[in-house]
């Protein structure tokens, strides 16, 4: 009875309604760690500036970087596809990373394009992860993987 009862409660839990919430927390907080890790630690391995000033000149950008990847992970999650996850994700780490780095560093096309790149890698990762780990078990049966 016991077992029965802790597999009702997560299923409840892992419903259909929580995994969107999943997404959306997942992706929220993969943008924070873009401006708070993966484009300073870029700009810093390029010598534009050292990890600690790239965060301070970042930090005004973190909110829309949470915003920005809070829909894409939900859009990743609602994919229900491993690769079109990573798409997804990937052009919301390309057009991020390289948007953000602009408006910080100027258009030096050097930058942008590593930046751009580390965006686009972090991003594709992060995709392929949302979309296969909260993929809906009603509709898993549907799709090629």
């Amino acid at each position: 009875m016991i077992k029965r009862l802790n597999k009702f409660i997560i299923a409840k839990i892992w419903g259909i309604r929580m995994r969107p919430v999943a997404a959306v927390i997942l992706g929220a907080c993969a943008g924070l760690s873009l401006t708070a890790m993966v484009l300073p630690t870029a700009l810093s391995s390029i010598g534009v500036t050292d990890d600690f000033s790239a965060r301070f000149d970042l930090a005004g950008l973190a909110v829309y970087s949470v915003l920005w990847w809070a829909l894409g992970g939900w859009s990743a999650q609602k994919t229900q596809r491993p690769w079109a996850g990573a798409l997804v994700l990937g052009v919301v780490g390309l057009t991020s990373a390289a948007f953000f780095t602009w408006l910080t560093y100027g258009p030096a096309l050097s930058v942008l394009l590593v930046c751009a790149a580390a965006g686009m890698a972090y991003g594709s990762v992060g995709g392929v992860l949302i979309a296969t780990a909260l993929v809906n078990p009603d509709l898993s049966g549907t799709h090629d993987a």
